[in-house]
């Protein structure tokens, strides 16, 4: 096992950690209650609910598991080819991703804020917003974008992303 395939690892690990993290902290105590929509594996199922000013939408061909949240937000999940997707939009965010064959979660929190994923190959990625934000990945060949002040996005396994809190900025260097 190399060192560098090793500290990915853990970077990715560390990432998605944080990730989980800062959706705890930022989830309102009102999410128990969302509009929730759930398209596990197993059968092809196509799920959409409208709740005031809340929604979810999760598609799936059967092989791919999706899940959405919206508690005060919109979320949509499309998973395919036995991809795994979960997306929330909480207090006025959307959270939106779709994915072939890869993993991705998608977190909206706040006024005006997107975040969107999109992996047609194998992966995994993780897009966090806060208000007034946006943040995009897809696959390797396709940029990343954070915009705004509080947005992150990573594509783990193209080791790409960026990271935006405020005046700080951090983008991966693109590749030679």
């Amino acid at each position: 096992m190399s060192r560098a395939w090793m500290s990915g690892r853990l970077f990715g690990a560390g990432v998605i950690g944080a990730a989980v993290v800062g959706a705890g902290l930022i989830v309102p105590g009102s999410a128990l209650a969302a509009t929730t929509c759930a398209a596990p594996p197993g059968a092809p199922a196509e799920l959409t609910r409208v709740q005031d000013a809340e929604a979810c939408g999760s598609t799936t061909d059967g092989t791919g598991g999706a899940w959405s949240l919206g508690a005060g937000g919109v979320g949509f999940a499309d998973a395919v080819d036995g991809a795994t997707v979960a997306a929330a939009g909480f207090d006025g965010g959307a959270g939106a991703g779709e994915s072939r064959a890869g993993r991705l979660l998608a977190v909206g929190y706040g006024a005006d804020s997107l975040a969107l994923g999109m992996l047609d190959e194998p992966g995994i990625a993780v897009i966090v917003t806060g208000p007034a934000s946006q943040a995009f990945v897809g696959d390797a060949d396709d940029p990343v974008l954070c915009e705004g002040n509080l947005a992150a996005a990573f594509n783990l396994t193209a080791g790409s992303g960026c990271v935006l809190a405020g005046a700080f900025r951090y983008v991966t260097p693109s590749p030679l």
